[in-house]
């Protein structure tokens, strides 16, 4: 199998020829690697052998303009983006407003490692605070073809109709829309206070991605979507399931029917944290996939599958347990991947970002020993 024909066949609960494993490293974490022997000139995902993926859309990070690479890809951000100014500036600290109008404040050695820096950032405003801000903002999200799809949009759909890996659509959820807008907290009280403002706002956010994706869906078949909430803490969701339902059940379900009448039946969301009384609405809506399962969170994958027998599951294997010993890593592999890996549905990959404690060595032993159980016959 290639590598979309062996993507397809674990999303559709089919036996693959092998299971893929993954693990990204943070950007310390490679620093760290280097020093150990990895190969600076060399693709990461190369070097250790990962199934290649591509994603058809990218949209800005809070804070990190740089990451959005929109050359080779539908640009789901505003046009025009907000000006990227530096505020203020010294030694230890940079005060700075992004590309999506949020001003923010950091260390600056953080800054300079990249995502090092992105727990630490302290959040000052969000340009929406009123009806009237939001107004003027989304006149930045018209589904305009011209300002979102790059000029080599034919030549990629040539190259993408012929590829053997899979592809995705990248889609930032209602919820993280809105706090992209205005803030955690000032969200959180809207939904209480204004309630018709913010389901304008999470409504908007559909209307607008399902708009500015057409062309793109149309033209090119997407294998998965990968839908970025990050709505839950260590404890659970920011937002109970009741008032979940009440804002966003309807969004989610117009968002999942447009990629399913576009043949995308994979449809996966992204939210750190103890996400798993949300999983109940997200299935009601149409979306059927779960992605990086934190374990420090609580997020039990082998409970969670024997609760959702057809659940796409993604990640749930302890990164903190990878900078232990060899046993420790066996250990909480075996706990795991063999039942998950024989009730299909299921990508074995660390719970979230590899951190810098985690050596080269135990990476590959991680890697080595997970892929044995997974089919990979020569690991």
């Amino acid at each position: 199998m290639n590598p979309r024909e062996r993507f397809l066949a674990i999303a559709h609960f089919r036996k693959p020829d092998r299971v893929p494993v993954g693990g990204a490293p943070r950007k310390a974490t490679l620093d760290r690697w280097y020093s150990e022997g990895l190969p600076r000139n060399i693709d990461v995902g190369r070097y250790f052998e990962f199934d290649p993926s591509g994603s058809i859309s990218t949209y800005p990070a809070e804070g990190f303009d740089w990451l959005a690479d929109t050359k080779g890809a539908i640009d789901l951000g505003p046009v025009p983006s907000f000006e990227y100014r530096i505020l203020e500036e010294n030694d230890r600290y940079r005060l700075w407003i992004d590309g999506l109008g949020i001003k923010q404040r950091g260390f600056k050695h953080d800054w300079e490692t990249e995502w090092s820096g992105f727990a630490t950032r302290q959040f000052l405003e969000f340009p929406v605070k009123n009806r009237e801000d939001f107004v003027r903002v989304r006149e930045r999200y018209k589904p305009d073809v011209s300002a979102r799809y790059p000029g080599n949009w034919d030549e990629l759909v040539r190259r993408w109709r012929s590829r053997d890996y899979p592809l995705g659509v990248s889609i930032r959820g209602p919820f993280w829309w809105a706090r992209d807008m205005m803030g955690l907290f000032q969200m959180l009280r809207k939904f209480h206070a204004e309630s018709e403002l913010m389901h304008e706002v999470v409504d908007f956010c559909v209307d607008f991605q399902t708009k500015a994706l057409h062309k793109g869906l149309d033209d090119i078949d997407v294998d998965f979507a990968m839908i970025s909430e990050d709505m839950a803490y260590k404890s659970g969701p920011m937002i109970s399931p009741k008032m979940a339902r009440e804002f966003l059940l309807e969004p989610y379900r117009t968002l999942a029917l447009f990629l399913r009448k576009h043949g995308v039946d994979t449809i996966i969301v992204d939210s750190d944290g103890n996400c798993e009384p949300l999983i109940p609405l997200w299935l009601e809506s149409g979306m059927n996939g779960i992605s990086p399962c934190e374990v420090a969170a609580g997020i039990d994958i082998v409970a969670i599958r024997r609760k959702y027998p057809f659940l796409v599951i993604m990640g749930g294997i302890d990164k903190r347990k990878l900078s232990a010993d060899e046993k420790t890593i066996e250990q909480e592999v075996l706990i795991k991947v063999p039942f998950m890996v024989k009730t299909g549905g299921y990508f074995p990959s660390v719970d979230h970002a590899v951190p810098a404690d985690v050596s080269l060595e135990n990476f590959k032993h991680y890697l080595s020993f997970t892929r044995k159980i997974c089919g990979w016959q020569n690991s």
